[in-house]
């Protein structure tokens, strides 16, 4: 099964409706908490993207492992420098709670793996 394939039914289709909803509800309210909640969901993705990625690399390694940690705290930085940037539009506690969400899924997943 391709990669996408695999990170669609892990993760992202359990983060595509969180995403959704709070684009709606920032939509018709224009609140900052739901923009940021959006900005933090869309960074979750992309930290799992990059998580997953590596997870899969490491399984097939026998070599060093990389656990692309640079990568994710970069990401967190730039969606904190959206905060610094733009702070009436996005709200750092919907931001966090956006962000929360990839960890999360990262427990879950850690959970499910363990009780195979």
């Amino acid at each position: 099964m391709p990669f996408f394939r695999r990170f669609y039914r892990h993760f992202l289709k359990f983060l595509l409706f969180p995403l959704v909803l709070s684009l709606l509800i920032y939509l018709f309210t224009k609140s900052s908490i739901a923009a940021g909640f959006a900005l933090g969901t869309i960074a979750s993705i992309f930290l799992l993207w990059n998580w997953y990625y590596n997870l899969e690399r490491a399984y097939g390694s026998e070599g060093k492992i990389r656990t692309g940690t640079v990568a994710r705290l970069l990401i967190v930085i730039v969606t904190c420098l959206f905060w610094v940037r733009f702070p009436d539009v996005f709200s750092i506690f919907g931001i966090a709670g956006g962000l929360l969400l990839s960890y999360i899924m990262i427990i879950f997943r850690a959970i499910k793996e363990l009780t195979k």
